[in-house]
Parts: structure tokens; C-alpha cells; sequence
């Protein structure tokens, strides 16, 4: 009997040293942690570290978890822009990050959720926290914005249209976000411009294509014209030579040595001609001295 009540005041003992241990807990990196007692939330916070629970016999503390890093979300908006009375489709994509000091407050106003792997861990969700606090004012913030624009001042001017948001939504979201980046990004454009746009620039594209034959064709005339500039001066000096020839030719026929000369070289064709087939010696006719009759002199075929 001694034995048994000795093994269960040892095991109350033990029960007993590890309930005053407390729990082990880690508060992760890009983390706060906040301890949970059963009167409320311990004061202050708790930065990346590792540490024990106090002891606890019927109701035992917890270490609830607030993720703090930075972290990025898109929202997909439809817009309506009253000047062009046209939906603009954008996409705004914002970077934010908690401070401690104002995440400590939303320990108080968003409750956890346990976690599945610790009875005492508790976690609250990043992303309830965006919902209930950011997500709201960044649309609202944004299409109030946009809408007093047109759609080409959008267009033309983003990143000054992004600077502009970001103030605005630093000073909307400061009471539990840190702003670090706001940007408008994939832009859908209504059908109606895009397809004006394309037009137009395939209208720009045949102009290009007409004024590049245009210098095309001006060139193959300028020089088809200087070729035949050139063709008319290459017959024109032609034609004046042929007619100065033609000249020399006329007066060279009148001079009486030239006339002789052409006697001379006919009779030298007629003897040419009788050497290469004739039968007969040819006949001539010499005049005579007194102008008188004419000797007619016969000479042998030599054949």
C-alpha cells in the first residue's frame, strides 16, 4: 500500500515540477507575439525569440502571433471614367508592412485563431487584418482618385498618377499600415480606344510605306531624266558631227584634186575588176593633144 501511494505522490510531483516549467514558445522572424493571459493581453510585445511560459495549473497562458513582413497585394478593379464615359480595367498592386507600434493594436481588434499544431499558439491572419483595414480604403482611395482623370491623362502620366496614390493611401492606411509601394499595373484599355489606336497606326504605317515609294519613285525619274538628258546631248553632238562631215564631204567634192583623185581610183576598180576575171585587155581612149579625134588603142588578151 506504501508503494502505491509513494508512485502517485511521484507522479503528482511530476506533474506538479512540469506544470512550473511552462510551455517552450517561439516568437518566429517577421514576427511580433503578444502573451494572452486569462485577464487579457500581457503588456507589450515580443520580438523574434525563444521562451517559456509561466506555469499554470487550470487555465495556461498563450503566445498569440501577428506576421509583420512586408507583404504584397493586387487588387482588380473596374473603374468608370466619367470625361470619356468609358470602364477602365487596372490592376493596383500595394506593398505594406507593420511597425510594432501599430500592430500592437490590432492585437486588441482582430481575434486569433488557435493553431492546429499547439494548444498554445494562437495566430492572427495577415490577411484579416488587410481586409478589415486596408482593403477597403485602397479601393475606395483608388477609384475616387482615377475617376476625376481621363483615360489619356491615366495612360500618360503613371507614374506621377502612382505617387500620388501612394500619399494618399499612406495617410488613409497610417493608423495600422506602413506604405512602401503603390503601382497601377496591367491596364485594360476599352475595346473602342485599343482599336482606334491600332487603326491609327496602321493608318501612320501606309503613310510611312506611300512617302518611302514616293522617294523611291523620285529617284528612278531623276534618274531616268539625267539619262535622258545625256541621251539627248549624245545625239545632239552626233547629229552636229555627222553634219559636219557631211559639210567637209560637200566641199572636198569640188576641189579638182579630189575629182581626179575619184577618176583615178575608178579606173583603178575597172582594172581591178579585169584582173580578177576579164578576157579582154581594156579599151582607152585617149584624147588628143589638139582636141582633136580620139585613139582608139586595142591591146591582146595576154591569155
Amino acid at each position: 500500500m506504501k508503494k502505491i501511494y509513494s508512485f502517485i505522490l511521484l507522479a503528482f510531483m511530476a506533474l506538479f515540477l512540469s506544470a512550473c516549467r511552462g510551455e517552450k514558445v517561439e516568437v518566429p522572424p517577421a514576427h511580433l507575439g503578444k502573451v494572452m493571459t486569462k485577464d487579457g493581453y500581457r503588456e507589450g510585445t515580443i520580438a523574434t525569440s525563444k521562451f517559456r511560459l509561466e506555469w499554470c495549473w487550470s487555465f495556461c497562458d498563450k503566445l498569440v502571433l501577428l506576421n509583420v513582413a512586408d507583404q504584397a497585394y493586387t487588387e482588380n478593379m473596374d473603374i468608370f471614367i466619367p470625361e470619356d464615359k468609358l470602364k477602365l480595367k487596372v490592376a493596383i498592386r500595394t506593398n505594406l508592412t507593420l511597425s510594432a507600434k501599430k500592430a500592437e493594436a490590432l492585437f486588441n481588434t482582430i481575434p486569433p485563431a488557435d493553431d492546429e499544431n499547439s494548444e498554445y499558439i494562437a495566430k492572427i491572419a495577415r490577411d484579416a487584418a488587410y481586409k478589415t483595414y486596408a482593403q477597403q480604403i485602397i479601393l475606395t482611395e483608388t477609384r475616387e482618385y482615377l475617376s476625376t482623370m481621363s483615360i489619356a491623362e491615366i495612360s500618360s502620366s503613371l507614374e506621377k498618377v502612382n505617387a500620388d496614390l501612394r500619399e494618399r493611401l499612406s495617410k488613409s492606411l497610417s493608423s495600422h499600415f506602413d506604405v512602401r509601394y503603390v503601382g497601377i499595373t496591367n491596364i485594360e484599355y476599352p475595346s473602342i480606344i485599343t482599336d482606334a489606336q491600332e487603326n491609327a497606326a496602321k493608318r501612320r504605317e501606309m503613310i510611312e510605306q506611300e512617302n518611302a515609294q514616293k522617294e523611291v519613285d523620285k529617284v528612278r525619274l531623276e534618274r531616268e531624266f539625267n539619262e535622258a538628258q545625256l541621251q539627248r546631248k549624245i545625239d545632239v553632238e552626233k547629229a552636229e558631227a555627222d553634219a559636219e562631215a557631211d559639210r567637209v564631204r560637200a566641199i572636198a567634192a569640188q576641189n579638182p584634186a579630189v575629182m581626179k583623185l575619184r577618176e583615178l581610183e575608178n579606173e583603178r576598180a575597172m582594172i581591178d575588176a579585169w584582173k580578177a576575171g576579164g578576157s579582154k585587155v581594156p579599151e582607152t581612149m585617149v584624147m588628143g593633144k589638139d582636141g582633136g579625134n580620139f585613139i582608139q588603142q586595142l591591146t591582146r588578151s595576154t591569155k
